[in-house]
C-alpha cells in the first residue's frame, strides 16, 4: 500500500510537468491529457521501490506512448479529417439511372443475338464463358476439333463485342 501511494504521489507532483511534455510532443492537449493517463495506468503497475528513476520512467513511458500512437495512426493511414472535407471530391462512379437502363438494354441485346447465333456456336459460346469449361472439355462435348471449339468461341465473342460497342 505505501509503493502505491508513493507512486500516485510521484504522479501527482509531476502532472503538470507530464502534460506540458506529452503536450510538446504531439500538440494536442486533449491526446496529451490521454496519454498522461494511460502512463499513469501503465506505471502504477510498477513496483516504484524498484525503479531507478521513477519521473525518468514516467516521461520515457509518455514518450512511447505517444510513438506507438504515432505508428499505428500512419500505418493504418488514419487521419482526423472531417468525413465531408474528406469526400467533397470523391467521385461518385455509381451509374446513373439511365445508363443502368441502357447497360440492360445492350446486355439484352447481347443475350438475343446469342440465342440466334447457330447452335453449335451458341453451345460452344455458354459453356465456355458461362460454365468455365476448357476448350478441350467443349470439343469432346460437340464432337469438334479444338481450333473449330476455339474459332466458334471467337467468331461469337465478335459479334457481341459489335453489338455491345454500337449500344454505347
Amino acid at each position: 500500500m505505501k509503493a502505491q501511494r508513493t507512486s500516485w504521489q510521484l504522479y501527482e507532483a509531476h502532472r503538470e510537468n507530464l502534460l506540458s511534455y506529452a503536450n510538446r510532443l504531439c500538440g494536442d492537449k486533449t491526446l496529451a491529457e490521454d496519454i498522461v493517463q494511460d502512463a499513469w495506468l501503465l506505471f502504477s503497475r510498477q513496483q516504484v521501490e524498484r525503479i531507478a528513476s521513477p519521473l525518468h520512467y514516467l516521461r520515457t513511458i509518455v514518450r512511447n506512448l505517444l510513438l506507438t500512437r504515432g505508428r499505428r495512426v500512419s500505418k493504418a493511414g488514419l487521419v482526423e479529417t472531417d468525413f465531408d472535407i474528406v469526400t467533397l471530391n470523391v467521385e461518385d462512379q455509381t451509374a446513373s439511372p439511365e445508363a443502368s437502363v441502357a447497360a440492360r438494354e445492350v446486355m439484352r441485346r447481347v443475350f438475343d443475338a446469342i440465342n440466334l447465333m447457330p447452335e453449335r456456336q451458341r453451345d460452344a459460346l455458354m459453356m465456355y464463358h458461362f460454365k468455365g469449361m476448357k476448350l478441350r472439355e467443349i470439343a469432346a462435348h460437340l464432337g469438334v476439333s479444338h481450333a473449330l471449339v476455339h474459332r466458334l468461341i471467337a467468331d461469337g465473342v465478335a459479334i457481341c463485342d459489335r453489338i455491345r460497342e454500337e449500344g454505347l
